[in-house]
C-alpha cells in the first residue's frame, strides 16, 4: 500500500503548496504580454551583471539593504504564464529572488527592453517593501495596481532627475 501510494505521488509530480505569510512570490505582468519572437537571434541585451546593478541600485534607494537578493535573467517558461519578472521572498530569512525575462523572449524593441527590465526589477522590489503589510492573497489586485504606479514614478524620478548616462 505505502508503494502504491508513494508511486501514485511521484506520478503527480512535484506539489506546489500555497505561500504562507513569511513565504510569498509576487509577478509583474505587462499591458502587452510577451511572446516568443520568431527568427530572434539569442544574442542577450542585458546582462546578469547589469540586472544585479539595478537590484543594488534600487535595493538601497528603497531601504532594503538588510535583505540579500538573487537576481537572475530567465526564460519564459521559467516564470507564470504572462508575466516578465517574479520576486519569491521569505520574510524570516531575509533572502529573496527576483527573475527577469530574457530579452530573447520579449516583444519589446530592443532599444525599450533595458528601461522594462530595470522597471521590472523596481516593480518586484517595490512588492518586497510591501511584504510585512497584512495584504489579503485572495485579492491582490490592489497591490498589483498600486505597486505598478509606484514602480513607474520612480522611474520617471530617475529619469527628470538623473543623466541617462548616470542610471546605468
Amino acid at each position: 500500500m505505502r508503494l502504491f501510494l508513494a508511486m501514485a505521488l511521484a506520478a503527480l509530480g512535484p506539489l506546489t503548496l500555497p505561500a504562507g505569510p513569511s513565504d510569498m512570490n509576487a509577478s509583474r505582468i505587462p499591458d502587452r504580454r510577451p511572446i516568443v519572437r520568431s527568427g530572434h537571434t539569442n544574442a542577450p541585451l542585458l546582462t546578469d551583471e547589469q540586472v544585479r546593478s539595478w537590484v543594488r541600485k534600487w535595493q538601497r534607494r528603497l531601504g532594503l539593504e538588510e535583505w540579500v537578493i538573487e537576481a537572475r535573467i530567465v526564460r519564459i517558461w521559467d516564470l507564470p504564464q504572462g508575466a516578465v519578472a517574479n520576486i519569491h521572498w521569505s520574510l524570516p530569512k531575509r533572502k529573496a529572488t527576483i527573475k527577469v525575462l530574457n530579452s530573447a523572449d520579449s516583444n519589446l524593441a530592443p532599444g525599450e527592453i533595458p528601461r522594462d527590465t530595470e522597471l521590472s526589477v523596481v516593480h518586484e522590489l517595490v512588492h518586497l517593501s510591501m511584504a510585512r503589510l497584512p495584504l489579503d492573497p485572495n485579492h491582490t489586485e490592489l497591490e498589483e495596481e498600486t505597486v505598478k504606479r509606484i514602480s513607474a514614478a520612480l522611474l520617471d524620478l530617475q529619469d527628470r532627475n538623473e543623466p541617462a548616462a548616470a542610471r546605468r
